[in-house]
């Protein structure tokens, strides 16, 4: 043990040492850990990634075009009603937690999370008996394997919400990389795993519902191991059982959360909509490729904010202001320098890189993504602005704005669909995006005024 010590103290002072501490602060700095945990988060989203387009490439090739779309169907209506049932949680739980642990207000840490869990558990088992009664009333319409797909989505929503609680709340304690590992690896993994043991046992996996149910069962491990965690997360950092109670403020946020994180799903979804309503579904598929290539220019902004979120809450919690405004700059130049290469792959060889990966027939979306990549681009330079609010609880005002870009997002989508088709529904998304960043810069720049105004007095 003695020699590990000596060796890791030669390593920080030797030359290669040194440089790193220049780079990165010396470990156990603020700076270190945010470069450490950014690092380990890049690690972890490149398994998950590699890890979801296995079980994809896996379940194509095993369940045939088919039972592979029934399959397909019940997971995006999961995806979709996790958001209501976890009404907006993960992100109070990411921000109180981390705030309660600098005041030492311990039964509070307690108290949201026996509120949170709770909450998000009638909520999550409501929204599955209410889909449960409407697909029953509507079975008619479905055939029997869709109904049996469906209604597993629906026995999975209770674990898909809770394991995202545990998640956040491990972020809450800033234990970014266990977090991240619970509810984007461990998930995947494990079902991988069950799949090749149905496989051996089994011979095969050719039925939609069998393999939603080992789904099931490999989130069910995933959340006891996430229990596990923050059980001896608690354990370890609070040392009182009291449990405190505010839960009046809690409300008050989780419902603006809530309503921000359903107006998060208009971008989304309703271009896609009103772009089958209106047009074709040909536009649809030509749109969705270029939408999901320009989805990949924010992906080191979205693993930065992942580590910051705690973040933030402590050191505004601690009244490190200037700290925080200098944090979030370098954090708004990192992310933009590693984003700066696919931006200009995108502008410059957008028809040479869609016609390569989905083919030259959609060929056509070049034109989109450019106009999509510009917004991402404008996107990333200005910031964690938007989570700078939620964090600082401001969510009301960051909803405001939502609420005002995605409105106007579906207006222009009304007048420029007919007239320019994907291209139009590119141009509306641009510009929403665009009012957002505008609105909530305002409301940062105005939010550190006062604070420095404060600050004076």
């Amino acid at each position: 043990m003695t020699e590990m010590k000596a060796l890791g103290a030669k390593v920080f002072t030797d030359r290669l040492g040194k440089t790193l501490i220049r780079v990165v602060s010396k470990p156990g700095s603020l700076r270190f850990r945010l470069a450490r945990d950014t690092v380990g988060v890049m690690v972890i989203q490149a398994i998950s990634m590699g890890l979801t387009f296995a079980v994809s490439v896996v379940l194509a090739r095993l369940l045939g075009v088919r039972e592979f779309g029934l399959y397909s169907l019940a997971m995006s209506v999961l995806g979709l009603l996790v958001v209501p049932a976890t009404l907006g949680f993960p992100q109070l739980l990411v921000r109180e937690i981390a705030a309660y642990r600098v005041k030492g207000e311990f039964g509070l840490i307690r108290g949201i999370l026996r509120f949170a869990q709770r909450t998000s558990l009638l909520a999550s088992l409501a929204i599955a008996l209410l889909g449960g009664l409407v697909l029953w009333v509507l079975s008619n319409y479905f055939s029997r394997e869709a109904v049996r797909v469906l209604t597993l989505a629906f026995v999975a929503l209770p674990f898909w919400a809770l394991l995202q609680l545990h998640g956040a709340s491990l972020r809450g304690f800033e234990q970014i990389l266990a977090g991240q590992w619970v509810t984007t690896v461990m998930r995947p993994l494990g079902f991988l795993i069950l799949v090749g043991v149905a496989w051996v046992l089994l011979g095969g996996l050719k039925d939609a519902s069998l393999a939603l149910g080992l789904h099931i069962v490999a989130a069910g491990i995933a959340l006891a191991f996430a229990l596990y965690l923050l059980r001896s997360q608690l354990r370890c950092s609070i040392a009182s059982n009291v449990v405190s109670q505010n839960t009046a403020v809690w409300v008050h946020s989780v419902l603006s959360l809530a309503f921000m994180d359903l107006v998060g799903l208009i971008p989304q979804h309703a271009g896609i909509l009103m772009l089958g309503w209106m047009r074709s579904a040909e536009e649809v598929g030509l749109y969705k490729v270029a939408y999901q290539i320009s989805l990949l220019i924010p992906l080191s902004f979205s693993i930065v904010n992942t580590v910051f979120a705690p973040i933030v809450s402590r050191l505004f919690a601690e009244g490190n202001q200037r700290i925080l405004r200098q944090l979030i700059i370098k954090v708004t130049i990192v992310s933009l320098l590693l984003a700066l290469p696919l931006v200009l792959l995108f502008l410059i060889k957008s028809s040479w890189l869609i016609s390569t990966l989905f083919g030259k027939q959609f060929k056509e979306s070049s034109g989109s993504l450019i106009i999509l990549t510009l917004s991402q681009l404008i996107y990333v330079a200005t910031g964690p602005l938007g989570l700078f609010l939620v964090m600082t609880r401001h969510e009301r005002q960051l909803t405001f704005a939502s609420s005002i870009a995605w409105f106007s997002h579906v207006l222009l989508n009304l007048f420029l669909i007919p007239l320019y088709g994907i291209n139009g529904v590119a141009i509306s998304h641009a510009s929403s995006m665009t009012m957002f960043y505008v609105i909530t810069l305002y409301l940062y720049r105005r939010l550190s005024a006062l604070v420095n105004n404060d600050e004076k007095m």
